[in-house]
């Protein structure tokens, strides 16, 4: 923050801390500029220029976090004497601003929202991220009234509506996308009223003023709401996507594991085995896994690899992507297996054994081989005090009750607690260490 002394004479101080004259400042215009990595700007953003007694300021709302600090757009927006840049997080009056004046390239300076419109004559226009929508930026004007604003949202809703609106009528893949689709835009139209409201609320306080408007609101008309599905069709229309080869289930799967990881997709969260020193259950799951042509879930988890290979684990059906170079500072012709954990064993299925390793290992009472059901997170660990152990020891406890039960999740009721197998997995064992059902049942009666 920069300190002033009230021995300052305007002259000295930077613009938007001097005496405003704001009775002469008009808006120009507003430009929206795309992201331009040849000339080093790290992100979208949209400016709108106004011309004060002090010169032009240019206000911008970056599209995503890393719009570019002020001092790197002077030389982008040539024209304005003053850059604010309008920050994600809130300070006592509303959203951060960073300005820096031409004049003093190296000094940024935090004004406050009243300064600013002391010196553009009107109350500053803010948007909520959501709704930065380029064709409304551009195209407000001081004294417009709100207007309703398609959100914008990452992942995207709207790739999600596109798939939906050509698959045909009552499809499971139609009604999941418009579902998902739904939940992503619904969430972001919520949190843009709240912060819309949370200002106007900061905003009644006597003792402050105001100088502030909002130009849109979030658009409630949904295409997809017609449409929306029950969980189970939802589970059905993205295992259906799971399975096809075409672009657009590539797109859309791509959408909903940004959106929720796991929790919607029909297999658990992702693990890592490298053919290297594996455990002799590591080196079972390997060994029976069956070389498939790759699908949309094939293509999106080896999207950013080296793929040599795409398979299928029988026993779980979910999708194994096998490529090279996978982790950095190691041999980049080691083979690395890309796997996903079930939700749940099959219905009637008794725990015999769980495996220490990475990813833990469970096997039945019939012999088979399961990684242990796990989500993207909370993930399952041992070998010291924290949550992957006793999360490990709540799965476990699951699983001698139930040999089907579902994977434990952060919402899953808060779980009842295992102090006898937690105490068992905090401490360290060898890797590959087996512990029978009996000496689990064991630890779990030991307190």
């Amino acid at each position: 923050m920069l300190e002033t002394t009230t021995e300052a004479v305007p002259g000295d101080l930077p613009v938007l801390r001097r005496p405003a004259a704001g009775a002469g400042a008009r808006y120009l215009d507003g430009t929206h500029r795309s992201h331009d990595p040849e000339q080093g700007r790290r992100g979208e953003h949209f400016a709108g220029l106004w011309r004060t007694h002090e010169g032009v300021v240019a206000v911008v709302y970056p599209m995503e976090r890393m719009a570019g600090a002020a001092g790197e757009l002077l030389d982008v927006h040539e024209e304005a004497g003053t850059i604010v840049v309008v920050g994600h997080a809130y300070g006592l009056d509303g959203p951060e601003l960073d300005a820096v004046d031409r004049a003093r390239p190296d000094l940024t300076y935090h004004p406050s929202w009243a300064d600013l419109a002391a010196h553009l004559g009107a109350p500053v226009p803010w948007w909520p991220s959501a709704l930065r929508r380029p064709a409304h930026l551009t195209g407000w004007r001081p004294g417009d009234e709100p207007r309703p604003v398609e959100v914008v949202t990452h992942p995207s809703w709207e790739a999600l509506y596109a798939l939906a609106q050509r698959e045909p009528a009552g499809t499971a893949v139609r009604r999941a996308c418009f579902t998902i689709g739904h939940r992503v835009r619904s969430g972001a139209s919520e949190e843009a009223m709240q912060r819309m409201e949370h200002l106007r609320s900061w905003a009644a306080r006597p003792d402050v003023r105001f100088p502030m408007v909002f130009p849109a609101v979030p658009d409630p008309a949904d295409p997809g709401l017609a449409e929306l599905a029950t969980d189970d069709v939802v589970a059905a229309g993205l295992a259906e996507l799971c399975v096809r080869t075409d672009e657009a289930a590539v797109e859309a799967l791509e959408q909903v594991s940004a959106w929720s990881g796991a929790e919607d997709l029909p297999y658990g969260g992702t693990f890592n085995l490298t053919r290297k020193n594996v455990t002799r259950a590591a080196a079972e799951w390997i060994n029976r896994l069956r070389e498939v042509p790759p699908t949309a879930l094939h293509r999106l988890e080896g999207a950013d690899y080296d793929t040599v290979g795409t398979f299928v684990d029988p026993v779980t059906g979910s999708p194994v992507v096998a490529v090279k170079g996978r982790f950095t500072f190691r041999d980049t012709r080691e083979i690395t297996y890309i796997g996903r954990s079930p939700k749940r064993l099959p219905a009637g299925s008794v725990l015999k054994e769980v495996v220490l390793d990475d990813p833990v290992w469970v096997r039945t009472t019939g012999g088979t081989l399961y990684p242990a059901p796990c989500m993207d997170a909370p993930g399952l660990a041992w070998g010291y005090s924290g949550s992957g152990p006793l999360t490990l020891a709540e799965c476990v406890g699951r699983l001698l009750d139930d040999g089907g039960a579902h994977a434990v999740t952060y919402d899953g009721g808060g779980g009842a607690p295992e102090p006898g197998l937690g105490a068992l997995f905090k401490k360290e064992h060898r890797r590959g260490t087996r512990f029978t059902r009996r000496q689990l049942e064991r630890a779990r009666a030991s307190t």
